[in-house]
């Protein structure tokens, strides 16, 4: 029986074909609600009477209590983040889960199972944010067993790194489709259809991925070299610093999906010749300017490489965080030179470029680095707190979206910026001096 493990320089297996092909109808779907959350909210499901919808006045009258009277906009923000931040949340648990269970795609089918009963229910305005519960738990616990049998197919961590950004390609890909797909019907035939076609798409991913056969045993693994053992303490402080600026970095950046669309529907000219742009696009934008960063930025380090060149992961989380703070410094002086004209549409592909490079050089880094320092029986744990980068993202954009109303524009845009900022500064200060210490001992072991 086909183990499922890539052998050699094979990396295009079926049985990796088949878990990338589920990540991206995942990735549809989940992308494809994300983009049309905030709007759905704010001009449906909380516009008028919220007696009428299950949970909305509780919801208002809690928020209320603790930030004040909150318009539609910053309550739709909070539900947004809230709703995100329980998906994130449910991913190492789910990971969890799974190890308890045994059987990861039993937790992959009841995650997707999940995931279209939310659907179903957020078609009805009255049930919409009931809904939100059950698709973003089985989001959590279908993603966190999906992406953890990716790992058991490949024998080598070399052939690991390439089977991964071949994986992240698959997942961008959904990311690009889910918002242009489901954006334009949600603009031009209504929001039910657009969570239909993100319930039919997670609908064949299921079909697909049941019919792909037995779950991956682990490849054998090549033995690593005797006496490259690292410094515990080191380590640790070490990935606890990068895992915090990896947090930081992404709550900055997942404003992309939050009050940047609110803002960039009346500030930002759409208008591409005689034709406006769906300002869900965005999004899909987002995927395909990752897709194309991902290839430029492996060229541009192999180049780097040949010449002697070679950046360690901690300086890319740093110079991650400075590209995603100057993202929203060219949304900051953008606005401010525009005045009360609409903002040209390359300023906003100025900012998704900057943001787009911060995140490539951030999420390969961050998961490289734990798979190279953390304790082997370990690694899974620390894979799962990287994940959580999303749970406190959504809580911050959820929070800091109170304030879009109640401050000037330029300083929201700034205050995402400093954000982003504090996290590249935390690598500056700490990381390094922790990289070089964790190396001094490496090199010392080793040489003993």
């Amino acid at each position: 029986m086909e183990s499922g493990a890539a052998t050699d320089d094979k990396v295009l297996t079926s049985r990796f074909l088949a878990l990338a092909a589920m990540e991206f109808w995942e990735r549809f779907a989940m992308s494809g609600m994300k983009s049309l959350l905030v709007l759905i909210l704010v001009d449906h499901v909380l516009a008028g009477n919220l007696s009428r919808v299950i949970g909305a006045a509780a919801i208002r009258d809690a928020s209320a209590a603790l930030f004040g009277q909150v318009s539609t906009t910053g309550l739709a923000s909070q539900i947004y983040g809230y709703a995100n931040a329980l998906i994130y949340l449910s991913i190492p648990l789910g990971g969890l889960i799974g190890d308890m269970v045994g059987s990861r795609r039993t937790m992959v089918a009841c995650g997707g199972a999940s995931m279209l009963i939310g659907l179903t229910m957020m078609l009805g305005e009255r049930s919409f944010l009931v809904g939100l519960v059950p698709f973003a738990i089985g989001t959590g616990l279908l993603k966190g067993n999906l992406s953890a049998q990716v790992g058991l197919l490949f024998r080598d961590e070399a052939q690991r790194r390439r089977g991964y950004a071949l994986y992240l390609g698959f997942l961008n890909a959904g990311v690009i489709c889910g918002p242009l797909v489901c954006g334009a019907l949600a603009a031009f035939a209504g929001p039910a259809y657009a969570i239909g076609a993100a319930a039919a798409a997670l609908a064949i991913g299921l079909l697909f991925y049941a019919r792909s056969g037995t779950e991956p045993s682990r490849a054998k693994a090549v033995a690593a070299p005797a006496g490259s053992r690292t410094d515990p303490i080191a380590a640790t402080a070490l990935l606890i610093v990068a895992l915090v600026a990896v947090y930081l970095c992404y709550s900055a950046y997942d404003q992309l999906s939050n009050i940047f669309l609110v803002w960039a529907r009346t500030r930002v000219d759409l208008r591409l010749g005689g034709w406006t742009m769906p300002v869900a696009w965005f999004l899909s934008l987002d995927g395909a300017f990752t897709l194309a960063l991902i290839g430029g930025s492996q060229w541009a380090m192999r180049a780097l490489e040949r010449r002697g060149v070679a950046i360690g992961a901690v300086v890319q989380i740093l110079l991650g965080g400075l590209f995603c703070a100057a993202g929203y410094l060219v949304l900051a002086i953008g606005g401010a030179t525009s005045g009360d004209t609409a903002l040209p549409l390359p300023w906003a592909f100025g900012y998704l470029l900057l943001i787009d490079a911060a995140i490539v050089l951030i999420w390969p880094s961050g998961l490289s680095l734990i798979a190279g320092i953390a304790p082997g029986r370990l690694v899974g744990f620390w894979m799962g707190l990287f994940y959580l980068h999303g749970f406190f993202a959504s809580l911050w954009v959820g929070f800091s979206g109170v304030f879009y109303e109640r401050m000037a524009i330029g300083h929201f845009w700034l205050l995402q910026a400093g954000v982003a900022g504090v996290g590249a500064l935390l690598v500056l200060v700490a990381g390094l001096p922790l990289m070089r210490a964790v190396r001094t001992r490496q090199a010392t072991t080793t040489s003993a």
